[in-house]
């Protein structure tokens, strides 16, 4: 299966390189841009570039946990098409997809236990975005939830400084029990950021929850309102308002973290500079 295979650190081809961990896809040094779902499916055809992947596996890597159409999958191979060239992916007819680009220069692919370690030792504040629970029975509510945690997933992707966990690992958790810090060790993050989205009459609620992963304490919480029938028309509004309110505070948790470490630590001492700095550009 896709999600079992270890990421490579980088995987180039031409003028393209894709950084799993940064979620990135840059074209001539230049970052694209590429909705989640795009990137997860580029992600897994690369990974799997040596053989033919079926449609159900690239469903299934995608858009984990969910009961989609086949033409969402249509979809997102003819953007990637737009940006990496009509030969880039072909089309196996009856079976499914295989990337045609040839790799080259690609980083020696780390376990994931090693990947951990990598991180720890650099001390790089990793995030990981949990599916948001749904409180209703309107599968309208459900989808809307997930489009919300993929949208916050792409937007803080964009914040500098920070690591982040692709949906494709985070939303593997949907529906377990397993408490906040047991996930947060198992996906090797020191911040998760966790939803809901409650359904009314006429009204959804939106809340969101930034937690720090190694005590399970409640860093920061803010709900958001929205009429129902406009909602799915105000998706993206509703992530932006979650990624205006939980940057900075994302940012002084990391500031928080950071003057704990012992001043000798360089590095953590120049990180916390920078993180004073961004604070003080936000406001």
């Amino acid at each position: 299966m896709p999600g079992n295979t270890p990421l490579q650190d980088s995987i180039r081809f031409g003028r393209c390189e894709i950084r799993p961990a940064e979620r990135r896809l840059l074209i001539d040094g230049t970052p694209a841009v590429l909705g989640a779902r795009a990137f997860d499916l580029l992600l897994c055809l690369a990974v799997h570039r040596d053989r033919v992947v079926t449609k159900d596996e690239a469903l299934l890597f995608a858009w984990p946990g969910l009961v989609v159409e086949e033409n969402n999958l249509s979809v997102q191979v003819s953007a990637l098409r737009k940006l990496l060239g009509p030969d880039a992916i072909a089309t196996i007819p009856g079976t499914g997809y295989r990337f045609t680009l040839a790799a080259s220069d690609c980083v020696a692919p780390p376990d994931v236990e090693s990947f951990r370690q990598g991180s720890a030792a650099n001390d790089q504040p990793t995030i990981a975005v949990l599916p948001f629970h749904v409180r209703s029975g309107d599968p309208h509510v459900g989808f809307l939830a997930d489009g919300l945690a993929e949208d916050v997933i792409a937007l803080l992707a964009r914040v500098p400084g920070f690591l982040l966990i692709s949906h494709a690992s985070s939303f593997a958790f949907r529906g377990q029990q397993a408490g906040l810090t047991d996930v947060a060790r198992q996906l090797g993050v020191r911040y998760l950021v966790e939803g809901s989205v409650r359904a009314a009459a006429t009204l959804l609620r939106v809340s969101a929850q930034l937690v720090g992963a190694g005590s399970g304490r409640m860093l920061w919480t803010g709900s958001f309102d929205s009429p129902r029938d406009s909602a799915v028309d105000l998706q993206e509004d509703i992530a932006r308002g979650i990624i205006t309110r939980l940057e900075p505070e994302l940012t002084r948790a990391e500031i928080a973290h950071i003057r704990r470490q012992r001043p000798e630590n360089l590095d953590a001492w120049a990180h916390y500079h920078q993180a004073v700095g961004a604070v003080a550009l936000q406001g």
